[in-house]
Order: C-alpha cells, then structure tokens, then sequence
C-alpha cells in the first residue's frame, strides 16, 4: 500500500497574514487543493493523509474527502504524527509519499515516478543544483558543486523511515535521518519546484501557471 502524505502545518509568519499561506487563494483554488488534486490523479497512490493544525482537520477532511490528522508543533513533529498514524491504522503501508502543502506545482507524474522508485531504492528526493556563487563563514572558496539543495517532495520505503525518524531531531532533510547505507535516488529535474512563502509568491505562482499553460 502506498500512502501520500501533505504537511500543512504552517503558520505562515513569513506570509504576513492571518490565514496560512497554503490555504490562500491561487487562481480560484487554495494552495493546498493543488497537491490535493495531483494525488488523487497518481496511479499510485491508495491513500492520501493531511497533517494539519487541530483547528483545520474537519474543515479540510469535509472539503477534500481524505484523512486528516493533527500536526506537531514542527515539521519533524508533524511528519512523526502521521507517521505514527499511519503505523496505527494501515498496517500494509509499505512506501510513503511526503510533500507540503505550500508547493503547488507536484504532477501526478512526480509522484507516481518517485514511488515506482522505491523498487530499487530506499528513498527518492527532489534535490536542486546551485546555480549562484555559496558561501561560508571561516571558507575563503567555497565549491558549490559539492553541495545542492534538498526539498520536498520526498518518498521513502516506510518501515525504513518509520524506524529512523525522529521528531526530535535538529535535522530538517528527512532523509538525512537514514542509515548511512540507505540507496538514494536523487531527481534533480523537478523544475519550478516553487513554494509558497511570501505575499508575492502567489503573482509569481500565477504567471508560471499561465505560461506552463500557454495562456497570455
């Protein structure tokens, strides 16, 4: 069984309003119906799980139809929730699909790749090339091609994650909480992997959604 999972936990202190930001609006629709949409549309997802603040979960289990469940106070915190829930509830899970609810732009083709993934391997992440200059404090050069960025979404083999993850922990790329000897799939060709964090990311969502759509 293969279980999406959506973080939508955040309070949006960055977006500067009083709604989160992946309950805004975007082109009609909130933010968070986006991923909502794309996983409903994956052949490989049997399930699909929102992990929300407490006073969000009937309102968006009654809106999109699927199961959501309180978050943490954290992102790992969140993440560990579902993960228990998913533990307790749907004893044949064996992938899980992870990706937050701020990033409008997944396909039903990510998904479904990242989790036909985990036959070979134990995990599979959008991982980003650096394209400007990086630097560090005490470094006087810094090679940006020994290092990228990692985001969200993710897939990994459950038991695997269940039994390594950590809430507690300072680590914010899931995956770096893996054994050392876990096989990694690194996909680096998620472009636009755009993520809602500021009032004027939602103009720029819209005008890549108009040009990915071919409209003036």
């Amino acid at each position: 069984m293969n279980i999406s999972m959506i973080l939508s936990g955040g309070s949006g202190s960055r977006f500067g309003s009083s709604v989160p930001k992946q309950y805004n609006i975007l082109r009609e629709k909130e933010v968070i119906a986006y991923s909502v949409d794309t996983l409903k549309g994956s052949r490989s997802t049997d399930k699909i799980i929102i992990i929300c603040d407490e006073c969000y979960v009937d309102a968006l289990a009654e809106k999109y139809g699927v199961v959501c469940v309180r978050g943490g106070t954290s992102r790992n915190g969140s993440l560990r929730q579902g993960l228990e829930f998913i533990k307790d509830n749907f004893a044949d899970c064996g992938n899980v699909f992870i990706t937050e609810a701020a990033r409008p732009f997944l396909t039903s083709d990510i998904v479904d790749m990242y989790i036909d993934g985990l036959r070979e391997y134990d995990a599979v992440i959008t991982a980003q090339r650096i394209t400007d200059s990086l630097g560090r404090y005490g470094e006087p050069v810094t090679l940006r091609d020994e290092y990228y960025l990692v985001q969200a979404p993710e897939a990994f083999r459950f038991p695997l994650l269940y039994d390594n993850f950590r809430a507690d922990s300072e680590i914010t790329a899931t995956v770096q909480q893996l054994p050392e000897n876990r096989k990694i799939l690194r996909y680096f060709d998620f472009r636009n992997n755009m993520k809602i964090t500021y009032p004027e990311d939602l103009v720029l969502a819209e005008t890549l959604m108009k040009f990915q759509n071919g409209e003036k």
